[in-house]
């Protein structure tokens, strides 16, 4: 048995555990009774986020807001922000909203959106024949085969030039077809089209070349041909091999 003080010691800290367990039920019944019955989660901005950037989780967090505090529409969920391209400049503390992210319309508006990660876009000059007769619309995926005139030398050793066709590129997509009109305020009455494709910097060299200093064409692919081909240069001398 407790004697002594030791005994009125355990009976204050339990009396005091009570009443702090007590006092903090009361808490809660007051929050509960006080608290709105038309909450709505929010995502908001912890931290401000720059336009044309990626969103991160450690700069979104999630909250209720009553509704009428609510944003109509603002995003609910962090899955539906994070990852997500900012188009505008967000505050810290600013409702996220979907007009403040990346949506297809601005990929169409802005071609800058549609390019893929560690791409460039480039265009290239195309008419009737070198663009398959204008089957190629955005999305598609072909290959580029430039005719170039290279210098060789002959039995003599005389230099002369020599017309080689070079499967360039292969398996490229295209992202516009077309001369954008926003770009001067009205369609190009000359006739000229371009074609804008996804490159990485090592495949946009050869494909710049070939495009100064010779003439492309362009092969359509099938959606689902992913296969590459390894051929040789082509010259005019190939075809009396072929004949033969």
């Amino acid at each position: 048995m407790l004697r002594g003080s030791k005994k009125y010691w355990v009976i204050a800290v339990l009396c005091g555990l009570m009443a702090s367990l007590l006092f903090y039920r009361y808490l809660q019944d007051i929050k509960t009774r006080y608290l709105p019955d038309d909450l709505i989660k929010v995502v908001r901005a912890t931290t401000p986020i720059e336009r044309d950037t990626l969103i991160t989780d450690n700069q979104v967090e999630v909250l209720q807001l009553p509704a009428k505090y609510v944003h109509p529409d603002s995003l609910q969920d962090k899955e539906s922000v994070v990852g997500k391209i900012a188009v505008s400049d967000i505050a810290a503390g600013e409702e996220i909203l979907k007009q403040k992210l990346l949506s297809p319309s601005d990929k169409t508006r802005r071609l800058a959106y549609s390019v893929p990660e560690n791409k460039r876009a480039v265009s290239i000059p195309i008419d009737s024949i070198s663009g398959v007769s204008g089957f190629i619309e955005p999305g598609d995926r072909v290959d580029i085969v430039g005719t170039v005139d290279i210098p060789v030398q002959d039995y003599q050793g005389n230099e002369k030039p020599a017309s080689f066709s070079i499967l360039v590129l292969q398996d490229i997509e295209v992202l516009a077809v077309g001369i954008n009109p926003d770009a001067n305020g009205r369609e190009s009455s000359s006739g000229d089209k371009t074609l804008t494709l996804a490159v990485s910097t090592e495949e946009a060299q050869p494909l710049v070349l070939a495009s100064e200093r010779g003439r492309l064409r362009l092969l359509l692919r099938s959606p689902i041909d992913d296969s590459k081909a390894d051929l040789e240069p082509y010259q005019l001398e190939d075809f009396l091999k072929e004949s033969q």
